[in-house]
């Protein structure tokens, strides 16, 4: 699996989502490791590259956790560091589950 390159040595896989999950206008799988918060997608149809994006968990400064939709319901996570603020959109059951693991590193 080529997302196993990217983990650090002992480094331990808490939570990954089972769909993508939108950041910015892209999709991605989510990891959550007992070290950071990993976004990870494999792009492109001839030629694969992998789009990895990494926060460290210990970097956390809040969270918040907001439903969207009327029809169909989203959910949006919103994590706050001292230097960016990321947005997740998903599948409301893959966000709560997600808010729920990333609420014990605050």
């Amino acid at each position: 699996m080529p997302l196993d390159d990217y983990l650090m040595p002992a480094e331990q896989i808490k939570f990954q989502s089972s769909e993508s999950v939108r950041y910015g206008e892209k999709p991605y799988r989510v990891i959550v490791t007992d070290r950071r918060l990993i976004l990870y997608a494999r792009r492109g149809r001839l030629f694969k590259e992998d789009d990895v994006i990494s926060q460290k968990l210990d970097e956390l400064e809040a969270l918040k956790f907001s439903e969207q939709g009327v029809l169909v319901r989203k959910g949006l996570l919103r994590i706050q560091t001292a230097k960016t603020e990321m947005r997740l959109l998903g599948p409301l059951p893959q966000i709560k589950a997600l808010y729920q693991q990333m609420m014990q590193f605050l």
